[in-house]
């Protein structure tokens, strides 16, 4: 497989996990820990910066 194919199928697996995280009983554990592990098999600047939502930004100190 080559890199294109790689980041066509991640892309199209994010959208299919938009899609599922927008159902009405979907598993919000599964969501929060599969989304960042797809956006990481990502090449780096594809996906902006990600703001931290639990207030452990190491750049505010």
């Amino acid at each position: 497989m080559d890199s294109n194919e790689d980041f066509a199928r991640t892309a199209a697996l994010l959208g299919a996990l938009d899609l599922y995280e927008r159902r009405y009983e979907t598993d919000a554990a599964f969501v929060q820990v599969l989304a960042p592990a797809l956006a990481l098999s990502l090449p780096i600047g594809v996906l902006p910066p990600m703001p931290y939502r639990d207030g452990d930004d190491p750049t505010e100190d």
